[in-house]
């Protein structure tokens, strides 16, 4: 059985794309700690950043400096983005297949934060959260001269 990343990856399961190459697909996170929460997913099935062959480890940082850029033109993250690995389960991975994620940051975000985190898991919340992600991809899609 495909882990979720990898039926995102290979379309049989919806998520909110906004690039895709031959090594990595973008989208937004579906439990977003912050706006515009970016994740990169290998569409390989690779649990641990060691797991990817180097070449494809050296153009997750380059695709990561392009997807900062879109967040920042979009409007997210001028103030900070935090680029984030967990790398294997006891780094809190959840989903053992390797991604990075980019958190659009602002001063003073950490109370906003905490509140999104309680939210999210409201069925309300749930419904708002779906019709936001949609917003966001489509912004950030246009800032990266994508049209998926």
């Amino acid at each position: 059985m495909d882990c979720v990343f990898c039926a995102i990856a290979a379309g049989r399961l919806p998520a909110h794309q906004l690039y895709r190459d031959e090594d990595f697909i973008v989208l937004l996170d579906i439990f977003p700690m912050r706006p515009a929460h970016v994740l990169i997913v290998s569409r390989a099935h690779a649990p641990f950043l060691e797991d990817l062959p180097a070449a494809v480890r050296d153009r997750l940082l380059a695709l990561a400096d392009r997807m900062a850029a879109a967040l920042r033109a979009a409007g997210y993250g001028r103030e900070g983005i935090n680029l984030l690995i967990n790398d294997g389960p006891d780094s809190n991975q959840h989903v053992p297949h390797l991604h990075l994620h980019l958190i659009p940051r602002r001063r003073g975000d950490l109370p906003a934060l905490l509140w999104r985190l309680l939210v999210r898991f409201l069925p309300l919340g749930r419904r708002r959260l779906q019709a936001r992600l949609q917003a966001e991809a489509e912004q950030l899609r246009r800032a990266l001269g994508e049209e998926n």
